[in-house]
């Protein structure tokens, strides 16, 4: 039952056609979501004309003539909620969105709303398209198959998934990112470098550590590696503390995230060691936190807006009728300079 408080906009489409000088169709394309198949000087005139005439579009009659919701679904990790890399993600997504009509639908998963669920929620609302940052690459195929055999677009982010076929991909240049780490260390004089690195398979972190390795060695420099068995400064402290105590202990550590950097300042710490004048250390992702240490963290910081807004337009372009195959696409990281690293 329609609402009878709502009021319809005052204004037509083919009213703001006229104002603009411009065909219905043409209106219809940039107040839609085909803007930029027009000139701009167009899109703007065409946009200043509809908002200054209220004209607002009627989605749902939309809907109901395209059979499209004009609404697209993201599922975010609900244990990432809180990273400043996930974040940034979602912040890049809803950007690109702005000017389109296409309204994102966030959504988290975690144990209590695993991605099955979450997916099917999505799937029950006839979203037009999906983002997903799945929570690994050994994701179970049959709803994967499922959203397929429905035709519906999806764009991964940060995992590539590759057991279900080939989807659009978009996430951190990770290898070239390992390599630029190892770069600036031996860039600042440091040969005899430590790479921190989780015991479990990650594909991304992997690939950050494989660079950093490769790198290292092209350069002649030596690297010793540690494998940390978890995320929590209780399961680390002893074998980070055995690391730096060790006999000829590397002067320059990688880190192949922020967060094993900051175990590597209290391990540091705790065995009465100065950073950097005694142990320069080198983080990756750029968490917002990491200018807060003391001394600030160096770090390659990862473009979460930029991924999500590169995973925003891979999914209108396949909405609209991209046929090109999908293919990966990996963004820079930057490195954020701080004051972790000695030269020596």
């Amino acid at each position: 039952m329609k609402n009878p408080t709502y009021k319809e906009s005052t204004a037509t489409l083919v009213e703001v056609a006229e104002a603009a000088g411009v065909s219905r169709q043409t209106a219809s394309r940039i107040l839609g979501t085909a803007a930029h198949k027009h000139k701009q000087a167009t899109v703007d005139k065409v946009k200043a004309i509809a908002e200054q005439m209220g004209y607002r579009p009627n989605l749902l009659a939309k809907s109901i003539v395209s059979g499209r919701t004009f609404s697209i679904g993201v599922l975010v990790p609900q244990n990432n909620a809180g990273d400043g890399f996930f974040t940034q993600v979602s912040n890049g997504i809803q950007r690109a969105l702005l000017d389109t009509n296409l309204l994102p639908i966030f959504l988290h998963t975690s144990d209590e709303s695993p991605e099955k669920d979450q997916i099917h929620r999505l799937v029950d609302r006839r979203v037009d398209g999906m983002i997903l940052i799945p929570q690994g690459t050994d994701v179970a195929p049959d709803y994967f198959k499922e959203i397929a055999d429905r035709n519906i677009p999806v764009v991964c982010v940060n995992e590539r998934i590759t057991n279900v076929g080939p989807l659009d991909f978009v996430g951190t240049d990770e290898t070239n990112g390992g390599k630029a780490a190892a770069q600036y260390l031996i860039a600042k004089g440091h040969t005899k470098l430590g790479c921190l690195h989780w015991s479990e398979r990650s594909v991304n972190l992997g690939m950050r550590q494989n660079g950093f390795l490769k790198e290292a060695e092209t350069r002649g420099a030596s690297c010793t590696t540690i494998a940390l068995p978890g995320w929590t400064l209780e399961e680390n402290i002893d074998r980070l503390c055995q690391a730096l105590q060790s006999k000829g202990r590397p002067t320059a550590f990688f880190c192949v995230s922020d967060v094993y950097a900051a175990m590597l300042y209290k391990a540091a710490e705790h065995c009465a060691l100065r950073i950097p004048e005694d142990l320069s250390v080198l983080g990756f992702a750029g968490l917002p936190w990491g200018e807060f240490l003391s001394p600030g963290l160096s770090t390659l910081s990862q473009d979460g807006g930029r991924i999500g807004e590169e995973a925003a337009k891979a999914l209108l372009n396949r909405i609209n009728g991209s046929t090109n195959k999908p293919a990966p696409k990996r963004v820079k990281v930057e490195l954020v300079e701080r004051r972790s690293v000695a030269a020596i």
